[in-house]
């Protein structure tokens, strides 16, 4: 990089400041690029440094994701400065603390194993589809029911939460069968829904039946993207601190881009409020994005400023670097999605040839089912290789979510979740069947994960439910044989042998393609984590320690497949790119007709933008199109209200990126 070291001493200084503040409660606000994973690495070092034990740390954040990147980056950097103890630090989510809480207090005797947070799919799949069934409702209205429980649990109020309400609102009775359906399916298979148990946490608080600092024995709790914390959340914080809990936050409210898992960046602007002697920090050296693109994503913020916004100038070390970089922002105006696609792809194929890694470029969606079909056949055209959105990856194919629920058992026998997972997969077994086997489970006072190892009882399960049951017993038994220590070399053929018995040939060549990616001599402990990864990234590491255990070489040009990286505007968050590609800048789009009527929503929209821009490290492209094809109709457009606040003019465009435009990209590039 070409900073200057006085550069970079005077914003670790800032950095190292903050992670040794001595205050009780300590407030950092960091934004994009400024180095808050180093403030964080820097504050548990220090306190280990401090004699602190490590297991009175906890570290947490937002995503499971995020948390398992944190773990890896202060693990590492502690290690290499002498602290080898930091392993013993617990670095987690904070539904993973709660539910550490409830187990260290004797709360969680209801379900018959720790239970699991469900994910996404699993919601969608399992817990709302079986709910649908027992109640005879559509899958929106399911889930709007489900989501207004999970609201509740995340602010503590019905009807006023941080999110769009459903119309018709849910009424009482609707609450009743949610009620009456959850309990009993979340212990039969060992489970929890978001926000749950935090909720637990907080009403056991508030009741002073818990006591979490002495339970966990608990004294320093450092939280990253504290802007991401909903109202639940920040009430279990408050607890833990009244109990002598040291807070140490960081966050960034124009990073709050999370309102749909009921986010509230108020914590982080009222926590020098409500701790009036908390230290205070603020990170403003950008060590990622070039002066012209950091210019233009603060202008967007400074244009939709939030109410309570926390003021703050950043500004990128680049501008001072030997050689010092401007970087670079393109704003293009199409006729068409279609135009679009296309100048996107050729620009990414041109600068491809040459010479940068596609994996350092990134194109940020913020509608992935209208923009991405066109992009993909413009890519397809162009011949440039990309990787999906994370749903549209095998994880999300039925062959995928099958052999991961394989492996999970493999891991932990006691998984409930995986074992319905896998009965739900098999071919033939449809949602009715599955949920016809649990309710009998619940009836009879059957333990679930039961039915497939034990004897089952005489005349309950009969026909279409007593062969799906033996179908999936069949396979447990088969996998009883296995070990999380067996190479995907030596079950290579198992697998096979059980996905050919149940899947057609089409799934059975996805499988076998996506095992190409999966380094020689993974164990199947690690193929469950590289199944299991929600971030390339993750994916990447997980591989290089593969790697590095069989003392392979790591390839210089990475371990992933060089491949332009798609993804949605979220899926973006804490990921970065020397180039940035952002299409569809149409008021149809961002903001969007469902979030239009929403004052609050509209600002989240431009924060989305902010975020989307400073992913970018060099060069920023942000387009739209004056006319689309939706639904297989011809629009007319409008572009966004947030173009006119990207600090530039839109020019109209018919191709992509000309040469010389490439050649002063490439050529800053070569000094990034």
């Amino acid at each position: 990089m070409p900073f200057k070291q006085a550069q970079i001493q005077a914003a670790q200084a800032i950095q190292h400041a903050a992670a040794r503040d001595m205050s009780p409660q300590v407030r950092v606000v960091a934004g994009p690029g400024t180095g808050k994973s180093s403030a964080i690495e820097e504050r548990v070092r220090w306190l280990l440094a401090q004699g602190i034990a490590p297991q009175v740390i906890r570290a947490i954040s937002f995503t499971r994701a995020s948390s398992l990147d944190l773990r890896q980056r202060v693990f590492s950097f502690c290690r290499s400065q002498g602290h080898p103890e930091v392993t013993e630090v617990r670095i987690s989510t904070l539904h993973s603390l709660a539910l550490r809480t409830l187990r260290a207090a004797g709360l969680l005797a209801s379900y018959p194993v720790d239970p699991l947070v469900l994910d996404n799919w699993e919601l969608e799949s399992v817990f709302d589809a079986e709910f649908g069934v027992a109640t005879n409702l559509g899958k929106k209205r399911r889930e709007e029911i489900r989501l207004e429980h999970e609201a509740y649990w995340s602010t503590g109020q019905w009807g006023n939460a941080n999110y769009i309400p459903p119309d018709p609102p849910i009424s009482d009775s609707e609450r009743a069968r949610f009620v009456a359906f959850h309990g009993p399916r979340t212990q039969s298979y060992s489970c929890v829904l978001p926000g749950e148990t935090v909720r637990q946490c907080v009403e056991a608080l508030r009741a002073a039946v818990i006591d979490p600092i002495e339970l966990l024995q608990l004294r320093h709790l450092v939280i990253d993207e504290y802007q991401d914390l909903n109202p639940m959340d920040l009430e279990f914080i408050d607890a833990l601190a009244a109990r002598g809990a040291q807070l140490f936050v960081v966050g960034d409210d124009d990073q709050s881009i999370y309102s749909f898992r009921f986010a509230s960046p108020a914590g982080l602007q009222n926590f020098t409020i409500k701790y009036t002697h908390c230290g205070q920090h603020s990170l403003t050296a950008c060590f990622r994005s070039t002066p012209r693109v950091l210019a233009s994503a603060q202008s967007v913020i400074a244009a939709n400023p939030q109410p309570g916004r926390i003021p703050k100038i950043h500004q990128s070390l680049y501008a001072g670097a030997e050689p010092p970089l401007t970087g670079v922002v393109h704003r293009w105006n199409f006729a068409s999605g279609t135009a679009e696609a296309q100048a996107i792809a050729e620009s990414i194929r041109d600068i491809i040839a040459c010479g940068l890694n596609p994996r350092d470029i990134l194109v940020l969606l913020n509608n992935k089912r209208v923009l991405l079909p066109i992009l993909s056949a413009a890519f397809e055209n162009a011949g440039v290789e990309y990787e999906p959105p994370r749903t549209e990856t095998i994880l999300d194919s039925e062959i995928g979510r099958f052999v991961l629920a394989l492996m999970r058992i493999v891991h932990d026998v006691q998984d409930y979740v995986a074992h319905r997972v896998l009965l739900g997969l098999l071919p033939g077994v449809g949602i009715q069947t599955c949920t016809r086997i649990t309710d009998a489970v619940i009836a009879s006072n059957l333990n679930y994960h039961d039915i497939f190892y034990h004897p089952l009882p005489n005349g309950l399960f009969k026909g279409r439910l007593l062969t799906a049951l033996n179908r999936t017993r069949n396979i447990c038994t088969t996998l009883q044989k296995w070990t999380t220590g067996d190479s995907l070399n030596q079950r290579a053929e198992d697998i096979l042998a059980i996905i050919t018995a149940h899947f057609d040939e089409d799934e059975i060549r996805k499988w076998l393609t996506y095992t190409t990616s999966a380094p020689e001599g993974i164990t199947l402990g690690e193929l469950r984590d590289f199944l299991w990864a929600d971030t390339d990234e993750q994916q990447a590491t997980l591989i290089k320690s593969v790697l590095e255990r069989l003392n392979m070489p790591v390839p210089e040009a990475g371990v992933l497949p060089p491949r332009v990286r798609v993804m949605t505007m979220h899926g973006s968050k804490g990921l970065s790119g020397k180039i940035v590609f952002i299409p569809g800048l149409e008021e149809e789009l961002l903001p969007g007709p469902w979030r239009r009527p929403y004052p609050g929503l509209v600002l989240e929209a431009a924060r989305l933008l902010y975020v989307s821009i400073t992913r970018s490290r060099e060069a920023c492209i942000a387009s739209f199109a004056r006319t689309r094809i939706v639904n297989g109709r011809f629009e007319p457009r409008t572009a966004s209200r947030f173009n006119a606040d990207l600090s530039g003019a839109f020019t109209q465009r018919i191709t992509g990126l000309s040469a010389a435009e490439i050649q002063i990209i490439m050529s800053e590039l070569a000094d990034l």
